[in-house]
């Protein structure tokens, strides 16, 4: 189970890869770009996890930002938390 802290700070590293430079790359500024305009997708749920996988493989990201976002990861592949529960406040 996934603490209303802990969601509220995966939310914040969400947020940050929203708005900021990692990942790198036009796919992601793609992403970006699909997240503002329809969010609450199905295309909006594949940019957003895309946006988290390529910020593992981005030599730049952040190690604190990567260790939570390992976190993210395994806790919507157990289904302890669902993207649009990230999308929320970022």
């Amino acid at each position: 189970m996934v603490s209303a802290g802990e969601l509220q700070r995966w939310r914040g590293v969400f947020g940050r890869l929203r708005r900021g430079a990692v990942p790198r790359g036009q796919q992601f500024d793609l992403c970006r770009r699909v997240l503002v305009g329809i969010p609450s997708s199905a295309e909006g749920a594949r940019a957003a996890r895309l946006l988290l996988e390529g910020a593992m493989a981005d030599a730049i990201t952040d190690v604190g930002d990567a260790q939570d976002i390992i976190r993210i990861l395994k806790a919507l592949d157990r289904s302890e938390i669902a993207i649009e529960q990230l999308l929320a406040d970022s």
